[in-house]
């Protein structure tokens, strides 16, 4: 958009300087050799001046909106590093959630042999026992 407003300008300025240019004697206006009469010296001051206040208003709307554009565009970065920050941080907490749970397997591994072993323990004392002959406590 303020590629248009620019260009607009431009050619407003174009079309003031040619008049301009041109125009060497008071009698009568021409504009790309093109003859403009019926007008009185005050309306062509009137068109002049509206021609400049034209060409000076495109020109800051053509500022104004690349101004914009900036803008935009340093909100959006801002976002974006705000967000890669964030994905850091949760790939951060990720990592350290994965060793936890590796750290949390290995210890229920490990219990769950302790308690494999101490099942087999009890096991082979039953199997002794059952092997002893009774005792008589009478005798």
């Amino acid at each position: 958009m303020a590629a248009l407003f620019l260009v607009l300008a431009v050619v407003d300025a174009v079309l003031l300087g040619d008049a301009v240019l041109a125009n060497t004697s008071a009698s009568s206006v021409s504009v790309f050799d093109h003859s403009i009469t019926g007008f009185t010296q005050g309306q062509l001051l009137v068109l002049a001046a509206g021609l400049g206040l034209l060409c000076a208003l495109l020109l800051g709307l053509a500022l104004s909106s690349s101004g914009a554009r900036r803008a935009k565009r340093r909100r959006l970065r801002a976002a974006r590093r705000d967000l890669e920050g964030r994905v850091a941080e949760l790939e951060r907490e990720n990592a350290t959630l994965r060793q936890e749970q590796e750290r949390f397997g290995r210890l229920a591994e490990l219990r769950g042999e302790a308690s494999s072993e101490a099942q087999a323990q009890a096991q082979g004392r039953a199997r002794e026992r059952a092997s002893q002959p009774p005792v008589d406590a009478h005798a």
